[in-house]
């Protein structure tokens, strides 16, 4: 973590710490020269010179930003149809190697040895049941390189630099899938269970999480507090928006084909590895080191670069541990973000809730769920940011209380929209709950911005990797309680259906309690930060 502005290169951090946003401290003065004569001018000149930059790149950094995850999330979205069809093939041939059993069931053979089989007995329990275990050890092994990497990588672009991390995080993202198409195409000769192995590239940069919190990171660097929260918003929609492109476009191109999706996804990523080179670094636009950073890095110079490394990780950590401990507020939003994740990714089983609840087929359940997207894109892309100027224009609220008060409301939206589903006892209740539940989405973008604008610019990308931290945890766990709470709520029968959404609305409840009670630090320069 940077050294502190009065030169000390770490100190314990308290409520009163200037690791909460306030006014920059100058460096004491050396002998000779005239603190008021000469530092603050410099300060300041430094400080306008800075915001000159920010304003000219910034419509660059959001171009580049909202174009490199589209791509991302594009590259990944399209294959998830193809890589269930491809490893589902591969399961019932290995279950059952003398298919097809009748004429009337076809086969068609493809590249490396994969045959996707046109026959019932591919959906029997035995093949279902190792898919599904196949897919659920792969997305917890996906978590860990996030867990390992978001808080290191987060400090290391700190130190080191924006663009780097993002680079290692997008060569990750390649390598990895890269890896894991070959065992597909290998399939014939080498176990399939191999593919879990392609996780362990994402070590190169941290995952999924980094990237996605270096591209937030570039955000917060060069747009002031105030459109921060809404940027953050068109980033959520963007996400939906590409998710919504890329399950239809897959399962069109996989028609003739489920590789020519896979090949596709790689040059689709490809090309988001090649953007690196069009971003410019943002971290010079917190000013220049202190002195103890430069004496820090004066003496770097003479360690190996392996020492440099474990040196800045275990100073950082150090200072985050400090950070956390000494900081209830930035401390009470992590943790309601934690809560939030937990609550939402009940969104991961609407689609089996549906068709096990009101008997739907799986292509209208499907159908139906567009109705959360659509609406969720909505509040990001319209109410959201009519709310925000709203707030901020005729109620005289400033960014940060702006921020906690849309959050306050996204979460007792969210809330109303878990109970509904959870007893609705129709289609038409369930459309209604899904409305409302995606009334709620922008939680988690007005917390992130709330967070970015709590801390000094120069911990911006610890505070965005240490979010995505909690959210790989917050992962991790919410998948087999919520889908323990499913089993147990089909189990019971009867109201006990919605047992997964009365879980998710306490989570989301627990979270917006926290921001009922949230009271910002008493700084007026709180709101001026960035801007």
């Amino acid at each position: 973590m940077a050294a502190n502005d009065d030169g000390r290169a770490s100190v314990t951090t308290t409520e009163e710490t200037p690791l909460l946003a306030s006014s920059p401290r100058p460096s004491s003065p050396l002998p000779g020269h005239n603190d008021g004569e000469h530092s603050q001018p410099a300060l300041t000149l430094t400080i306008s010179k800075n915001n000159q930059l920010r304003n000219l790149i910034r419509p660059r950094v959001i171009v580049l930003t909202f174009i490199t995850l589209f791509l991302i999330e594009l590259g990944i979205g399209i294959t998830v149809a193809p890589i269930n069809a491809i490893m589902e093939s591969i399961i019932c041939r290995l279950h059952h190697p003398r298919l097809p059993l009748s004429p009337d069931h076809s086969i068609r053979r493809l590249a490396g040895g994969v045959a996707l089989i046109d026959d019932p007995i591919c959906k029997s329990p035995d093949v279902q049941s190792e898919l599904a275990m196949l897919r659920g050890w792969a997305q917890t092994f996906e978590c860990i390189p996030g867990i390992l990497g978001a808080v290191p990588y987060g400090i290391l672009s700190d130190r080191w630099g924006r663009r780097p991390v993002l680079a290692l995080s997008l060569l990750g993202c390649l390598l990895s899938v890269g890896f894991m198409y070959l065992i597909f195409y290998f399939s014939d000769v080498v176990p399939l269970w191999l593919f879990w192995w392609s996780s362990a590239f994402e070590l190169i940069g941290g995952g999924g999480q980094v990237l996605v919190a270096m591209l937030y990171t570039f955000v917060a660097d060069v747009v002031p507090i105030d459109g921060r929260a809404t940027v953050f918003l068109q980033l959520n929609a963007l996400f939906l928006g590409s998710q919504m492109v890329a399950g239809p476009l897959g399962g069109i191109m996989m028609v003739n084909n489920p590789w020519i999706p896979l090949w596709t996804s790689l040059v689709i990523i490809g090309v988001a590895n090649l953007l690196i080179l069009a971003f410019p670094e943002t971290l010079h636009l917190h000013g220049k080191k202190d002195a103890a950073a430069s004496s820090e890095d004066d003496s770097d110079d003479e360690r190996s670069r392996v020492q440099q490394l474990l040196h800045k990780i275990k100073t950082g950590l150090e200072g985050i541990w400090e950070f956390i401990l000494g900081n209830n507020s930035v401390s009470l939003l992590i943790i309601s973000m934690t809560f939030v994740i937990l609550g939402r990714f009940v969104g991961e089983i609407l689609l089996q809730y549906a068709t096990e609840r009101y008997r739907w087929s799986w292509s209208r359940a499907s159908i139906q769920l567009v109705i959360r997207n659509a609406f969720s894109m909505v509040t990001l892309l319209v109410l959201m940011p009519f709310a925000s100027w709203f707030c901020l224009q005729h109620l005289g609220m400033s960014a940060v209380e702006k921020d906690i008060w849309l959050g306050r409301w996204s979460g007792m939206t969210a809330i109303v929209g878990c109970l509904i589903i959870a007893g609705a006892t129709n289609g038409v209740l369930f459309s209604m709950g899904l409305i409302w539940f995606a009334l709620g989405s922008g939680i988690t973008s007005v917390i992130r911005s709330l967070l970015n604008s709590l801390v000094e610019e120069h911990h911006v990308g610890t505070v965005n990797t240490l979010i995505g931290f909690m959210e790989n945890v917050g992962m991790m766990a919410a998948g087999p309680l919520l889908a323990k709470s499913l089993s147990l709520g089909l189990e019971l029968g009867g109201v006990w259906v919605g047992l997964p959404f009365v879980t998710a609305g306490l989570f989301i409840a627990t979270s917006t309690a926290i921001l009922w009670i949230f009271r910002l630090p008493r700084r007026p320069s709180l709101v001026d930060l960035g801007a």
